[in-house]
């Protein structure tokens, strides 16, 4: 189960080093897909929920129907729509952040993931900033100090830091990263249920460890290292364990059928960048052609 690093089968199953990559996990990129996929759809219905239903409801109809849905969709679990939405959010985030823990140990070049992701987080951090600071926006806490793509940033530097520390180890290398993640993940979930209990602080600076130093802080996109980190590096031992050999467990249910959600699992740091923007506008020319005539709403 556990091999050294000259007898396992290198692949590489991140967007970045596709066009290098000898073959990859289909498994993986489908999973990432779907997530991703997931995460659309979640967006899509708090920009219809929170700028469009107005508009939708006073029209009647189908329109309103589908308005309703996604404010219950939002609502936070006062509805049976809501918790459903509580549950897909919970499973979604494990198996998106948990796969890329588990999938930095297959990418030739962290370095140049880490550099492109830290980009985009930078630059949607400062957008956002300017939105709220300017009040080009009317959305309260749109603001993104630190969401999904600085967490990827900082869960990818970790994992690839502990997996090259655990190359000194040669033969035993993947035990070692195995039970290292382990016991790590163990620690940052224990860390996480002892912060729980504490009374909340709100601390700017230290609002990217975990939740209880952002109590009163309204943010559009939220993921503190504490307890995310510990996904990856659970991520990261569940995947050395399932994939050490770096092939996939099902080759012969690949096929046309799962393209377009492994389409978007290679390429998730384009798809989290703009969905946000495509989802307004589509939203807004099916608003002006289809529910109230010529109104984009937000123009």
């Amino acid at each position: 189960m556990f091999l050294t690093p000259d007898e396992r089968t290198f692949v590489t199953n991140y967007p970045q080093a596709e066009r290098h990559a000898s073959h990859r996990i289909w498994e993986l990129d489908f999973l990432r897909g779907f997530t991703i996929i997931l995460m659309c759809i979640d967006h899509f219905m708090f920009d219809l929920s929170h700028m469009f239903a107005p508009t939708w409801i006073k029209q009647g109809g189908a329109s309103a129907a589908v308005a309703k849905f996604a404010c219950m969709w939002w609502d936070g679990g006062m509805s049976w729509v809501g918790a459903t939405r509580d549950v897909i959010q919970l499973i979604a985030i494990c198996i998106f952040f948990g796969l890329c823990g588990g999938s930095t140990i297959f990418s030739r070049d962290n370095l140049t993931r880490i550099a492109k992701t830290m980009m985009a987080a930078c630059v949607i951090t400062i957008a956002t900033c300017i939105l709220e600071l300017t009040g080009i926006s009317d959305f309260e806490g749109i603001s993104i100090p630190f969401g999904v793509l600085q967490m990827l940033t900082f869960a990818t530097i970790a994992v690839a830091g502990v997996y090259s520390l655990t190359r000194l180890a040669k033969k035993n290398a993947d035990l070692v990263f195995v039970i290292v993640s382990a016991v790590l993940a163990g620690g940052i979930f224990l860390a996480n249920y002892f912060l729980n209990g504490i009374k909340p602080i709100e601390n700017y600076w230290l609002m990217p460890i975990h939740e209880s130093f952002a109590r009163g802080m309204s943010m559009g996109d939220y993921f503190p290292l504490i307890p995310n980190l510990g996904i990856a590096f659970a991520g990261a031992a569940i995947i050395t364990l399932v994939y050490g050999r770096g092939k996939s467990l099902l080759p012969k249910l690949d096929g046309a059928w799962d393209k377009p959600f492994r389409f978007f699992g290679r390429h998730t740091l384009l798809v989290v960048i703009i969905h946000q923007v495509a989802s307004i506008l589509i939203l807004m020319l099916v608003t002006a052609a289809f529910v109230d005539t010529g109104n984009f709403v937000l123009i």
